[in-house]
């Protein structure tokens, strides 16, 4: 009972205290949108590919993902793939090429990219709108929450994917099975 005690205790101070910290936020300039959760930006005249904090979108380039996903979900390739050129176009209508944006970087991934929130210029979170629109799962690090972010963040984002489940929103309207998977 004292470890079950001892560790709500320490969830609650994770959660009031959001411990998450951001190294930067910059100015930039959206370059290239490689797909939904993957964007280049230019700032300070530096290229810098940006690997977007707490979500997920599916894969609509070959790759190891992908065909883990498509077994793992029992799809195609073509309906993958699908899915993963629906939600880049859905970030498409949120970000272009020359848009001026405000990047929260938050370290290095694991393939080198840079970590980050995107604040788009209406102030919203770029991250948060993915989704809540029903084009991105919340990302998982085998199952769990990654630690690359707070567990404010985390359980913003898993009721915007509720609420974008629930109400059939974006890719869930007519993929619901494969969503379904690819998000548990």
């Amino acid at each position: 009972m004292k470890k079950i005690l001892l560790f709500a205790n320490a969830l609650l101070l994770f959660i009031i205290f959001d411990i998450s910290v951001y190294a930067d936020t910059i100015s930039a300039t959206v370059t290239k949108i490689s797909d939904g959760d993957t964007i280049w930006v230019v700032s300070q005249g530096k290229k810098i590919k940006l690997r977007l904090l707490g979500i997920d979108t599916p894969e609509k380039y070959p790759s190891k993902k992908m065909s883990k996903d498509i077994r793992r979900c029992h799809t195609s390739y073509e309906k993958m793939k699908r899915l993963g050129l629906l939600a880049t176009k859905h970030a498409e209508t949120m970000l272009w090429v020359g848009e001026k944006v405000t990047v929260k970087t938050s370290g290095k991934g694991y393939y080198h990219r840079t970590l980050a929130f995107i604040i788009l210029p209406d102030g919203s979170n770029y991250n948060e709108r993915m989704v809540s629109d029903g084009y991105a799962c919340v990302y998982k690090y085998h199952g769990h929450k990654s630690r690359e972010i707070s567990w404010n963040e985390f359980f913003k984002l898993e009721r915007l994917l509720e609420r974008a489940k629930k109400e059939k929103k974006g890719l869930w309207r007519k993929y619901y099975k494969i969503m379904d998977c690819l998000c548990e």
